[in-house]
């Protein structure tokens, strides 16, 4: 006799979440197209959310006829502004009232169908929700979200000492850090406490890093049985 063990296959229905693409001033140019008058189509994607900062200048290209293209924020404080409903990610977010007109508060962009546009979001639109989407009424699929955040600064490099020579009581020292910017070269002739209290005299006297953040510098030991250097960056 043979026992058959009856198995439940449990199916877990998760909800469609939008592809998100950033966009940085080293990449900033938008291909839109569609799909039909379903989705906008941007890097093979439907209507993904698109990542953007503020004072980066974006050129949009609309690579298809058809569809006329908004970017828009909605001051909900008004009226007559542009409001949305639905799961935006699902992709059934909908209108429900026109698109910003003649002096309504907000801000909008249009972009027509097989043309260019560049836009440059300003630092007050960071954080607050921005959308794309198909100007047509009826197209209420073809409709995406805007993130939008502050620009992206390079970190400050630290600055470090990358070589060492001496000569008699000359001290050469070649240094790297931030380019274009002023150093002060600090020592200790002990490394108890973590201070260096002493500002050597160096010459030249005001050390600057070139364009690529280097730096020569040379300073007098004197008969300083042993001596620790720092360098640090000036404000």
């Amino acid at each position: 006799m043979r026992c058959f063990l009856p198995i439940l296959l449990t199916v877990l229905l998760l909800p469609c979440q939008a592809e998100t693409i950033t966009l940085d001033e080293g990449n900033s140019i938008i291909n839109m197209g569609n799909s039909g008058a379903s989705h906008y189509r941007i890097n093979g994607f439907n209507d993904p959310v698109l990542a953007l900062h503020s004072g980066i200048s974006y050129t949009v290209n609309r690579t298809s006829g058809g569809h006329p293209l908004v970017f828009a924020f909605n001051d909900t404080a008004f009226p007559s502004a542009v409001t949305y409903s639905g799961n935006l990610e699902a992709g059934t977010a909908f209108r429900q009232s026109s698109v910003l007109g003649s002096g309504d508060p907000g801000w909008l962009f249009r972009v027509a169908p097989n043309s260019s546009g560049e836009f440059t979001f300003p630092p007050a639109l960071e954080g607050k929700e921005v959308f794309y989407y198909c100007e047509i009424s009826g197209h209420r699929g073809m409709i995406g979200k805007v993130t939008i955040d502050p620009p992206v600064t390079e970190p400050m490099a630290t600055p470090a000492i990358r070589s060492l020579s001496l000569s008699g009581t000359t001290l050469s020292l070649g240094i790297t850090g931030a380019p274009n910017a002023s150093f002060a070269v600090k020592s200790t002739a002990t490394l108890s406490g973590g201070a260096f209290p002493t500002q050597e005299t160096t010459t030249p006297a005001v050390v600057t890093t070139d364009g690529s953040g280097n730096a020569t510098v040379t300073l007098q030991t004197a008969s300083r049985s042993s001596l620790f250097l720092r360098v640090e960056q000036l404000p």
